[in-house]
């Protein structure tokens, strides 16, 4: 009997580290397995004193000898009624050794009649038994039982095997992924993986009784260039999950970030000038996922002809020349009307779109056999563009007419330039899919928009160029510059052969150029700076074009993933939309107020507010409130800060008051008190303590040493508006301003990972210090980006205070784990932070708190 087996896997992994192929290593592991059950099995006296028939049966991977490294060992222990009483320790003998070497087994005991009950009522039991194979023991016994499995499961009843078989195929899709782009697929039962093999084997073996892929070959089911192909793919998705099992040393088959740039240059991929490996690495994961899938789904829609389950098969709708329908998808008459009109290729999408039925694989099959026929002069046609740009934009189910397009080659082959986002995978925060099928997913989003903003696509003029540019969008990506920049240039060659006019083309480049703009500001400006948006509208130009980024910002978002999108985000977007919008109505992007019309407008304020509080007692003169404080909130808001000024005067000269109310977006506090040194660095560390993370704040002190701050927060946790223990959060801001609280001990001691954050790995957080006095006439802006932590924010408005600089407003962004944060600040003069030898301390200071390491300080210093 085989002594150990855990060291001869472990031989095994170094010898497949030397070359040894992904399929060998799973055969020789099983191979070691069964031999190690077989030797047990002969020397176990329970077996020797055993009456009857007993087969030991290997099931599922293990059953088609591909057992991977750390993989389950399915056994199903088969018995008569004579040795049913020696099935205890039968069942010892043999599994008792397998865990002692640490595997994990999976196994049933049961006669030949519960087993085939068994799998009647349990299809993934069921299809395991497919791969039954006899290990030791009895052959008469297993040859009953293959016997019975096809009288009592397969015959009579292959159609409900299929239909079975693809309701779980749904169902393992949806939990797992029904795309072959996430940017972290797993590789065995996602879209694409191996078990989409594995359920076009066993459709094929209980169905038709072809065995392999060569038998299916031969059938006509499977083409021989779709065979190799498939052969290719299922070799390197083994490859893949050999190592991600060797290198957790357990099972998994899930590709996340961490596993991938390891995986990558375990498989020899190496950094090239403009790629780095791991994205070579990944451009092929995607491109083997997406060969399966299109194989298995072709395989399947075979199936269903053969079997007669495709629905109206006989019944054809003529749609035009040469193109129908039937059978519930598109077809082509015949492959050589594609000779004297190739612009058919893409009139099938259109039909496509306009029907909302897929095209025939057949059809399918004659598009991408078709490709040479798209030429510079089929790129060139009025014809083909007219017919390109309408199922753009009007198609039923454009993500699947777009996704056909491309797997099928026509879209890249009619955009060349697309053909450079191809199975691109974007390590960043927010992205979930690759940049190819984001760029889908993007268009589709923009046609879900509208119905919802129905009133915004009546104004616009052009709404083609905004579904071109949810499309281009991202297409210079993966050239080691700004995207958005190089994507500007790309389009202007596309919109020219496109047909296009230039005020179109123009629009387009914008769009492209600008696709990021309005949710980098909507996060991070202060839409009450009228410089910023004088500066915002003067770039935009006219509402067409503001109302088209508007849209393309949302599907962007939206296509993005749920990280990228919010109620939140949305109602800023929303906010900085009108405000700009508002601003073009009125041209007040071409002159702006001058200084007279300014105070003018505060006098008015005064006025007003003067004659609100009118027979009301103040504390504080009116005419001495700061302009920017009256022109920062609404009348009603001025009054109510009044009132509590005026019935908590003496109150507030010794303790903060504050004043929660919830909205829906977020929970506005208002906090009143003493102005101290660092005030609003202590009330965000108390804020982060109570689970509370800021999203913006505006701070103002009036002329009796009075704050007037409005913060707003969002809770970290599953913790209601009421059930929020304000009057705690109240009595430690005041703790926390007479030194009685040590904020930063407290965060620190509370430092670990807030339960609400992604636990997905972040690879690319962004860290940088800017520091800008262009943006703004009146402050100097400080914006961090750096990585967040429950006391990032205390840190970094508490350095602000210790270099004695004030902080008037702030915005706060946390998108996924990277803390963005936007600060107005002057220095104690009120003037603007000038000194160069100041800010570069400042910024290394910060830097450090961010997390940066040498090399970006190093960086952080040279620029």
């Amino acid at each position: 009997m085989a002594s150990t087996l855990r060291p001869q896997q472990d031989a095994l992994a170094d010898a497949w580290r030397q070359g040894l192929s992904g399929q060998e290593i799973l055969h020789r592991s099983a191979t070691l397995v069964d031999d190690f059950i077989v030797d047990t099995y002969k020397a176990a006296s329970a077996v020797q004193k055993a009456r009857g028939k007993i087969a030991v049966i290997a099931l599922g991977g293990y059953g088609r000898s591909e057992l991977y490294p750390y993989s389950d060992i399915d056994l199903l222990l088969l018995h008569d009624w004579w040795s049913k009483k020696s099935m205890q320790q039968v069942v010892e003998a043999i599994l008792y050794p397998l865990w002692d070497e640490g595997f994990e087994v999976g196994h049933s005991v049961r006669g030949v009649k519960d087993a085939i009950a068994f799998a009647q009522e349990d299809f993934h039991f069921q299809v395991a038994l497919l791969d039954a194979r006899l290990l030791t023991g009895s052959e008469e016994l297993f040859e009953e039982l293959k016997n019975r499995y096809t009288k009592k499961i397969l015959d009579g009843r292959r159609h409900q095997f299929v239909e079975t078989m693809e309701q779980h195929i749904q169902e393992r899709l949806q939990k797992y992924g029904s795309h072959t782009y996430l940017l972290e697929p797993h590789v065995k039962e996602g879209k694409g993986g191996l078990r989409d093999i594995q359920a076009m084997m066993w459709v094929a073996k209980g169905v038709f009784g072809l065995n392999d892929l060569a038998a299916i070959e031969s059938s006509g089911m499977l083409e021989p260039g779709n065979r190799q192909a498939l052969e290719e793919s299922w070799s390197m998705l083994a490859k893949i999950r050999n190592h991600i099992h060797l290198l957790n040393r357990r099972k998994g088959d899930h590709l996340i970030f961490e596993l991938q740039e390891e995986t990558a240059s375990a498989l020899d991929y190496k950094d090239e000038p403009g790629q780095l490996g791991v994205e070579h690495f990944m451009g092929d994961v995607y491109g083997h996922l997406q060969t399966i899938s299109r194989i298995t789904d072709l395989f399947f829609e075979h199936v269903h002809e053969v079997l007669g389950l495709t629905s109206g098969a006989n019944v054809e709708q003529k749609l035009e020349r040469s193109i129908v329908v039937r059978g519930g998808t598109i077809r082509l008459t015949a492959a050589e009307e594609l000779t004297e009109r190739p612009y058919l290729l893409m009139r099938l999408f259109l039909q496509a779109g306009r029907s909302g039925y897929p095209l025939h694989h057949r059809t399918r099959q004659m598009v991408t056999a078709n490709l040479e026929k798209v030429d510079d002069h089929f790129r060139h046609s009025k014809r083909v563009s007219r017919v390109f740009i309408e199922l753009l934009s009007q198609s039923n189910k454009i993500f699947d007419v777009l996704e056909a397009m491309l797997s099928t080659g026509l879209l890249t082959q009619y955009i060349p330039e697309f053909s450079g986002v191809e199975s691109l995978a974007q390590h960043d925060l927010y992205h979930l899919y690759t940049v190819d099928r984001h760029s889908l997913q993007a268009v589709a989003e923009l046609n879900n928009l509208k119905q919802s903003y129905s009133e915004l696509f009546a104004e616009l003029e052009s709404p083609e160029v905004l579904y071109l540019a949810a499309l281009l969008h991202d297409i210079g990506k993966g050239k080691q510059s700004d995207h958005s920049v190089l994507g500007a240039e790309m389009v202007e060659d596309i919109g020219k052969r496109l047909h296009l006019a230039e005020n179109d083309r123009e629009t387009l480049a914008f769009l492209i150029r600008y696709h990021l703009y309005l949710p980098e500001n909507a996060m991070r400006r202060d839409f009450t700076d009228r410089e910023f948006i004088h500066q915002a509208s003067e770039l935009v130009g006219d509402v067409q074009r503001l109302t088209m980024l508007y849209l393309l910002t949302i599907a962007d978002s939206k296509a993005t993933g749920p990280s990228a999108w919010s109620d939140w985000k949305a109602s800023l977007l929303s906010e900085l939309y009108l405000s700009l919008k508002s601003c073009l109505g009125a041209d007040c992007h071409v002159e702006q107020i001058s200084q007279d019309e300014e105070e003018q407008g505060v006098r008015w304020l005064q006025d007003q507010i003067t004659q609100r509080m009118e027979g009301k007692q103040t504390s504080i003169d009116i005419d001495s409130l700061p302009s920017d404080y009256l022109l920062s909130y609404s009348l009603e808001a001025v009054e109510r800060h009044l009132e509590i000024h005026t019935e908590l005067s003496s109150k507030l000269r010794q303790q903060v008051k504050l004043f929660a109310e919830a909205g829906t977006r977020s929970w506005t506090l208002l906090i009143m008190g003493p102005d101290k040194v660092g005030l609003l660095a202590k009330f965000c560390g108390v804020l982060a303590l109570h689970n509370l993370s800021v999203l913006s704040a505006e701070i103002f002190t009036w002329p009796d040493n009075i704050v007037v701050d409005t913060i707003e927060v969002v809770p970290s946790s599953s913790v209601s508006f009421e059930e929020q223990d304000w009057a705690k959060v109240e009595q430690d801001l005041n703790l926390a301003i007479n030194y009685r609280l040590d904020v930063g001990y407290q965060l620190h001691e509370r430092s670990q990972p807030q339960s609400y954050r992604s636990q997905r790995q972040v690879q690319q957080l962004e860290r940088k210090v800017v520091i800008d006095n262009t943006t703004s006439q009146q402050y100097t802006l400080v914006e961090v980006y750096g990585g967040d932590n429950r006391s990032a924010l205390y840190q970094l408005t508490q350095t602000l205070a210790d270099f004695g600089l004030t902080i008037h407003r702030a915005r706060i962004a946390t998108e996924v784990e990277q803390l963005i944060v936007i600060f107005y600040v002057s220095t104690q003069t009120g003037t603007k932070l000038e000194e160069s030898s100041i800010q570069e301390k400042i910024s290394m200071t910060l830097m450090r708190i961010i997390g940066a390491d040498d090399a970006e300080l190093e960086t952080a210093s040279a620029s």
